[in-house]
C-alpha cells in the first residue's frame, strides 16, 4: 500500500490541462524547430511518459525517497525520449544532441502548462471544471488537427 502521508498536492485537473498543451508543444517543436515529423505514435508515447510523472508527483511527493524516485524517473524519461524520438531522426550529431536536450524543454513546458491551471484555481478561484473542459476540447482539437482521415485527399486522374 501507498502511505497516505506520501501524497502530494498535484491534482488531476493540472495533469489533464498540461497534457494536451504539452502534446501540441512537442509536435510544434519537432516539426518546426527540428524540421522532423515523427510518426504520431511517437508523439503520443513521449507525452504519455511525461504525463505519467503525475504518479510520482501525486502519490510519492512527500515520501522520504521522493528525490531518488524523481531523478530515476527523469533519467528513464530522457532515455525513452532519446530512443523514441531522437534515434530515428535523420541529421547531424549536433542536431541529435539538441533534440535530446529538448526533452528538458518539453518537461519544463509540461510543468508550466500544469501550473497555469493550478495558478488559475488557487489564485483566481476558477473552478477546476473549466480547466478540464478546456483540456477535453483541446484533445478534440488535436484529433481534428492531426487525424489523417480528416484531411482532404487529392486524387490524380
Amino acid at each position: 500500500m501507498i502511505d497516505p502521508m506520501w501524497v502530494g498536492r498535484v491534482n488531476f485537473y493540472e495533469l489533464v490541462f498540461g497534457t494536451f498543451l504539452s502534446y501540441v508543444f512537442i509536435v510544434l517543436m519537432w516539426e518546426s524547430i527540428f524540421q522532423n515529423k515523427l510518426e504520431e505514435w511517437r508523439y503520443i508515447i513521449i507525452t504519455l511518459i511525461g504525463a505519467s510523472f503525475f504518479l510520482v508527483n501525486h502519490y510519492f511527493q512527500n515520501a522520504p525517497f521522493y528525490l531518488w524516485l524523481l531523478y530515476g524517473y527523469s533519467l528513464v524519461f530522457l532515455v525513452a525520449y532519446y530512443i523514441i524520438g531522437v534515434m530515428p531522426m535523420v541529421g547531424s550529431l549536433l542536431k541529435k544532441i539538441v533534440a535530446t536536450l529538448s526533452g528538458i524543454a518539453f518537461t519544463v513546458a509540461f510543468i508550466l502548462f500544469e501550473n497555469i491551471a493550478k495558478f488559475g484555481v488557487e489564485n483566481y478561484g476558477i473552478n477546476e471544471f473549466w480547466f478540464m473542459l478546456i483540456a477535453y476540447l483541446g484533445y478534440l482539437g488535436i484529433v481534428v488537427w492531426r487525424a489523417e482521415v480528416l484531411k482532404p485527399k487529392t486524387y490524380k486522374i
